[in-house]
């Protein structure tokens, strides 16, 4: 390798790394700002909940059944929506939303999606098939009338689709006529003129055709056909006739012998593991076909390929077996291989009961809440089953829908295509625990109960009860344990079951429910439940009238069994509260519906009415009851009736002789329904008045009077809300006029957090003619609010404020007017629209000394003297009031490093200074000063500049004989009050007096050192690095090029 060679290499290498090091040097990386804010603060605004048609996506459908549930090979689902307007439907989200496409509203019997494009759709009735290419967008027909189909009694009964070069489609057919057939017929889209060409399966009624999923590689179509009295599973390879390679199999129920003949008449599906292969010596030449016998007589059978002419096995699995069933006629059918078994799920046809198996089919279990429907359960896996676990289910009949399932058929959801309606929220429960997300649940009706959740606030839900179901009646209330989120996922429901009421228990969010009967103890009697509040993970108190008392009952086992009921009265119960700590305090509020509350000390053993001698109830109407957020020390609980004017009271328990009204500005007409006081002290009230909204009170607790504002803003005309649920900021409600879930976030509940000036800041301001400006007041925006109140006064209750220091605005600052000097003032802030805040603390800040009087100047050294004593007197003007004197002298005008500073304890307290340390030689200085007290400050005053005297020259002489002489000392130079032409005053007096010197105070001594900007030493440090390195890279080079 030549030198020159290796020079223009060493040349490359360095420049190479020189230009990475200053690139690395000087990589910056931005951060990007995170943004957050809560969405529509302050203003009532709707939770979607499920609805009808496309704006809704879909999510219900009532009178529809979802049949022919169809994905493609990007997960995208198909559907027939029967018995609406449009019958053709896609999803592209799971299942989630749907849209109709195509505008087809013709009855289907089939879908298929081709597997090589999932554009390209399929859709056939029972004369004709149709193709989309487009993604269902438009579709047109494909050659009419495979086999006859539409004439003769002819119909078509599936469609498949597969890839080999081209799109290639085959139909099955069935004639519904005794003794007449139908078949298997194929159309290769590549050919120039594409037709039907029948496959000649024999004489045969044909319920479904599949290609094998290796198609391009075996070219097998598998069939399950019927000659009326027998079922047979054919296939075909290539161009070779029906089952000449491998032999038919006859299904044969219950795997008797001899063979018990099945004829089919509903339906057939077959289902393919993944790595399934034609070839008989593969070992993977097995799989799947149900049948739907329509006499009860079908099942599921596995089917392993024999070579011809013998004939196939085909072996009954019987997957009704975990119901108890011999046979089972079954609609749908999958299967998915995990490694070494066959999962497999299948739908009852006149059923929606599904069926899993995760062995092959050796074992089968069942559903612990079925899908929701009657008949013609199609099932389905996502694409990513194996991971997620997702499996679908679609029905027909009454309160079908799409339903799923995440726990291997054990439980199933309803998403989407649900036949039921929204008519009222009856009632709903929020998480209140922020680790759980934004679960929130809700019951519904339309002409059934339904309960629903939602994992995401609103944005989807799944229906995970109904009165769909055979165990349930009807549903009136929802709630979750206290300790839900974390661990526990515990929740509850009330309602009726077979005419007697009962409670529902779920542990796992949801899925699965366990429920149990209501029975008074002793007699084993069932009993209403008219309130109830949930207290522990399987503790419930519930509220229940017998028709002459009011009994409140106690669960610790989720309502296995009762305590004693306690009584509370001769009437019905309406509300049933207990305290923010029950676990310690055991208090419980309950309300009725005859203007009574009563109230227990005891975890429910006993009640007693509010005042407890109480000898008629002191309110009318249904009454709404709440503990004060603090009740643990102020005893403080609230409560109202829903009869118009009558007002909402405060009683102290223990201290009270009476109700306390506390609505002094509450609206006319107001009639309250819910109580709910919050944790940050709020108090919350539904006004069931139309148009009336929700009352907010920031301070119930308030001797003086507690204020309530009416919080309308974004409710719908008409709105009248009812119920109140709250998690920390956020509250909702049921708009029952307009059928709406309602929620508002009150992000001003808090102090406004005030910036500056911080608290007891002295000396601020600008002097002006003798007042004080340029003083801003200033605080952090609040989510939401769009304007603040601001107020400054000189007393610290804010009793009397003047009028030019208090108003609104919409900035979140406020320069105030000029102000006294040498005052102390006191000011706060809150937000005061659309609602009001809590003031913010209370911050003061004392005004600048007013100095423009006297002129406060620096006199000595003279500005601009030259030759100064390194050690000088300073002096300057006095200030009458003040307290001290603050001094600063630096070798810069900017005073940026100062030499003497002479500041807090520091100061001095005279008007002159000896300086007590010595300056350098021959250097400009630059001083000034200024006065002070205890709370403020003067600005400081212009600055002065002197030349100190430049350093002596000494002689080297020999020492001179001089004559013995006594010394005599000038006392000038010890004190100050001796010096000549020096008068100091001390702080706080006239310039005519004369005071004693002040002793010395020490001085603060800062070493003077250039200033070198703090980026220069980087930029010095990075060129020194860099150098380092470029000298080790070329050392480096140097040694390798001399090892060549």
């Amino acid at each position: 390798m030549s030198n020159k060679h290796n020079a223009r290499t060493a040349f490359s290498i360095i420049s190479a790394a020189i230009t990475t090091i200053l690139l690395l040097n000087f990589f910056v990386f931005i951060p990007c700002p995170v943004l957050s804010a809560t969405p529509q603060a302050l203003r009532w605004t709707r939770v979607d909940i499920p609805a009808e048609g496309e704006a809704g996506g879909w999510v219900l459908a009532g009178g529809s059944d979802i049949q022919h549930l169809t994905m493609a090979a990007d997960g995208t689902l198909y559907a027939y929506g029967k018995g609406l307007t449009f019958t053709l439907y896609k999803s592209t989200d799971r299942g989630l939303k749907w849209s109709c496409i195509g505008n087809i509203q013709d009855a289907i019997k089939d879908i298929a999606v081709s597997p090589y494009d999932s554009n390209i759709i399929y859709y056939a009735t029972t004369a004709a098939i149709y193709r989309s290419t487009d993604g269902g967008k438009s579709f047109l027909p494909l050659p009419a009338s495979p086999g006859g189909a539409g004439a003769g009694n002819i119909e078509v009964t599936s469609v498949t689709a597969t890839w080999l070069n081209s799109n290639i489609v085959a139909v099955s057919t069935r004639d519904t006529d005794g003794g007449e057939y139908g078949g298997v017929y194929i159309l290769n889209e590549g050919d120039i003129i594409p037709t039907w060409t029948d496959s000649a399966a024999g004489n045969y009624d044909v319920y479904t055709a599949v290609f094998s999923p290796n198609y391009a590689a075996d070219r097998q179509i598998v069939a399950v056909a019927t000659d009326e009295t027998d079922t047979f599973v054919c296939n075909k390879i290539g161009n070779a006739d029906w089952n000449a390679f491998i032999g038919r199999a006859r299904l044969n129920k219950d795997n008797t012998s001899p063979p018990s003949a099945i004829a089919i008449a509903g339906g057939a599906a077959i289902a393919f593991p993944v790595d399934y292969y034609a070839d008989t010596s593969s070992g993977n030449n097995y799989y799947f076909v149900a049948v739907d016998t329509g006499t009860g007589q079908g099942d599921i059978y596995k089917i392993y390929g024999v070579d011809a002419p013998g004939e196939s096995i085909a072996t009954d699995l019987n997957c009704g077996s975990a119901y108890g069933e011999i046979n089972t006629d079954i609609t749908g059918l999958t299967v998915c291989c995990d490694g070494q078994y066959s999962i497999l799920l299948a739908g009852a046809a006149d059923s929606c009961r599904t069926y899993i198996s995760t062995d092959g089919g050796i074992s089968w279990g069942k559903s612990k809440k079925e899908p929701t429907g009657v008949t013609d359960t199609g099932v389905l896996m996502a694409p990513d089953f194996t991971a997620s676990g997702l499996i679908y289910a679609a029905t027909s009949g009454s309160g079908s829908a799409l339903s799923i399932s995440r726990d291997m058929g054990q439980s199933w959801n309803q998403i989407s295509l649900i036949d039921t309606a929204i008519t009222s929220i009856v009632d709903f429960a929020p998480s209140t625990d922020s680790g759980t997300g934004s679960n929130i649940f809700m019951i519904t009706f339309g002409g059934k109960h339904n309960l629903w959740r939602s994992t995401d606030d609103g944005l989807s839900w799944e229906r995970i009860l109904s009165g769909d179901s055979a165990a349930v009646d009807n549903l009136a209330f929802i709630g979750l344990v206290p300790q839900y989120g974390g661990d526990s996922r515990t929740l509850f429901t009330v309602g009726e079951s077979g005419g007697k009421p009962a409670i529902w228990e779920s542990k796992d969010n949801g899925q699965t429910f366990q429920y149990r009967f209501t029975r008074e103890p002793g007699t084993g009697t069932a009993f209403a439940i008219d309130a109830w509040v949930i207290t522990g993970e399987s503790t419930i108190y519930t509220g229940s009238f017998n028709g002459s008392q009011a009994k409140i009952y106690r669960t610790t086992n989720s309502g296995l069994t009762y305590s004693e009921g306690a009584v509370a009265g001769a009437h019905s119960l309406y509300s049933l509260v207990v305290s923010p700590h029950f676990e310690k305090d055991g208090a419980i509020l309950a309300g009725n519906t005859n203007g009574q509350v009563y109230y227990s000390s005891d975890n429910g053993s006993s009640f007693q009415p509010l005042p407890f001698d109480a000898a008629a109830p002191p309110f009318t109407g249904s009454i709404s009851v709440a503990f004060d957020a603090d009740f643990e020390s102020n005893n403080a609980v609230y409560a109202a009736s829903d009869t118009a004017d009558s007002g909402l009271y405060r009683f102290i328990v223990g201290e009270s002789d009476e109700w306390e009204s506390i609505d002094g500005n509450l609206p006319a007409g107001a009639a309250i329904s819910q109580l709910n006081a919050c944790g940050n002290g709020v108090l919350y009230a539904v006004n069931l008045d139309g148009d009336g909204g929700m009352e907010r009170c920031l301070n119930p607790r308030q001797a003086s009077g507690p204020v309530f504002e009416t919080v309308t803003l974004g409710l719908s005309g008409g709105a009248t809300l009812s119920g109140l649920w709250q998690c920390a900021n956020r509250i909702w409600s049921i708009d029952t006029f307009n059928c709406k879930l309602m929620t508002y976030y009150d992000t001003l509940t808090s102090p406004a957090v005030q910036i500056s000036p911080e608290n007891q800041t002295p000396g601020i301001g600008s002097l002006v003619d003798h007042t004080v400006r340029n003083i801003t007041i200033d605080w952090e925006t609040m989510d939401g609010a769009t304007n603040y109140e601001w107020q400054c006064t000189y007393n610290t209750d804010f009793s009397t404020i003047p009028a030019s220091l208090n108003g609104t605005t919409s900035a979140s600052s406020v320069r105030l007017p000029a102000l006294e000097p040498a005052t102390t003032y006191h000011w706060r802030v809150r937000a005061c629209a659309p609602v009001f805040s809590p003031w913010s603390a209370k911050r003061s800040f004392t005004t600048s000394m007013d100095t423009e009087g006297v002129n406060l100047l620096p006199e000595m050294p003279a500005a601009g003297a030259e030759g100064v004593s390194i050690k000088p007197v300073f002096q300057w003007s006095a200030v009458i009031g003040a307290e001290a004197y603050e001094l600063l002298v630096a070798t810069d005008a900017d005073f940026t490093h100062p030499v003497i500073l002479k500041i807090n304890e520091y100061a001095l307290t005279a008007n002159a200074w000896q300086c007590d340390v010595s300056l350098d030689y021959a250097t400009t200085y630059y001083w000034k000063i200024r006065a002070t007290t205890a709370s403020t400050s003067s600005a400081w005053s212009s600055a002065s500049v002197f030349i100190t005297e430049s350093e002596p020259i000494i002689a080297e002489t020999p020492p001179a004989e001089e004559p013995e002489t006594t010394p005599t000392f000038n006392d000038t130079l010890m004190s100050l009050s001796a010096l000549d032409g020096v008068q100091s005053f001390p702080a706080g007096t006239s310039p005519v007096q004369s005071v004693p010197v002040p002793p010395p105070v020490p001085t603060t001594i800062i070493n003077q050192m250039p200033d070198i900007p703090g980026w220069l030493i980087y930029f010095i440090g990075g060129l020194l690095g860099i150098v380092f390195l470029s000298l080790m890279i070329v050392l480096v080079v140097v040694l390798k090029i001399k090892r060549f």
